[in-house]
């Protein structure tokens, strides 16, 4: 049975497959089917869904110490490959490609997205890491009208000019000091955001499972020569970790899939955003890590620029 539109299934929700900020507005498809609406039990939901990034973000820093970031990678790929391949077997989903170089460019532009997230990840604190990844939708935005020819209105426009400001603010923490580690979480935004599009681009010829599993078989080969060697030499409790942090990204795909079950897309969009506020809880707590007040406008200004965005109708023509 075909599942289309903001009240779609599992398998056409993963199809985000990154971790970071739920971009599914960006890559829905225009038809819609009625559902019936609860807010209070879709906030719940991504309430979990976020607990669960936010965590999967506690873990990568906490495994950084111990585990590089290729073996983060690859450990985080592989159990999400086995997740999915598991259930397309079970419902015999054909993960064949079929758009097999925009599929490619997908898995390429994704991978080094998360290469540059978990790097960010492993040097600044998380909440400036994850702010800084949720440039995404903007970036999006920004860039859909030279990828796939959508446009761009000027509220859009003046949103980004906005969060440009957030950006400067939180990567330039004090005036003039440019804190070099913050570019890794900003480029990992921008890459993800082409990643995002692409995946807007394959919803017309290959099916959310097989861009999920590609993207994850991509990730485990590009990361498979160099975390290989240092399997044996790793902790019990750090391959525990490791597998916690591929069961928290699909943890929170499942929550943002629920939650858009129960209510409007742009609505629940907003509070995908709970991320970063779990996320940087989680520094403060257990790592002992301090924004400053220079951080913090920046990253209000980044999320709440995010935020009216989401709200912004999308335009009509592709």
């Amino acid at each position: 049975m075909k599942k289309n539109g903001l009240g779609r299934g599992l398998d056409s929700m993963t199809n985000l497959a990154e971790d970071g900020p739920d971009l599914s507005r960006f890559i829905t498809s225009d038809d819609k089917i009625q559902t019936l609406d609860s807010p209070g039990i879709a906030i719940l939901w991504m309430i979990f869904g976020s607990i669960c990034f936010g965590t999967m973000n506690a873990l990568v820093k906490w495994t950084s110490v111990d585990a590089d970031v290729w073996m983060i990678i690859f450990m985080r790929s592989l159990v999400i490959a086995i997740i999915v391949a598991l259930y397309a077997k079970t419902y015999s989903i054909n993960l064949k490609p079929n758009d097999s170089k925009t599929m490619f460019l997908r898995c390429l532009v994704g991978l080094i997205a998360m290469i540059l997230y978990f790097t960010a990840l492993s040097r600044i604190p998380i909440g400036q890491a994850v702010t800084l990844q949720y440039t995404a939708p903007l970036f999006v935005a920004l860039l859909s009208g030279t990828i796939i020819r959508e446009k761009s209105s000027k509220s859009v426009l003046i949103l980004s000019i906005t969060s440009f400001i957030g950006i400067i603010l939180v990567i330039s923490p004090r005036t003039g000091n440019l804190e070099p580690d913050a570019l890794f979480a900003l480029g990992s935004g921008f890459f993800a955001a082409i990643a995002y599009i692409y995946v807007r681009k394959l919803r017309h010829t290959d099916s959310p499972s097989s861009v999920v599993f590609w993207f994850a078989t991509f990730s485990i080969l590009g990361s498979i020569i160099q975390a290989v060697p240092d399997l044996s030499s790793l902790k019990l409790e750090t391959i525990a970790a490791l597998i916690g942090i591929g069961i928290g990204a699909g943890g929170g795909q499942v929550g943002i899939t629920m939650a858009y079950h129960k209510a409007n897309a742009a609505w629940v969009s907003a509070f995908s955003y709970l991320t970063v506020i779990v996320a940087t809880s989680y520094g403060y707590l257990i790592f002992n890590e301090n924004l400053t007040i220079t951080n913090l406008l920046g990253g209000v200004l980044i999320i709440s620029s995010g935020i009216l965005l989401v709200f912004i109708p999308p335009s009509d023509k592709e």
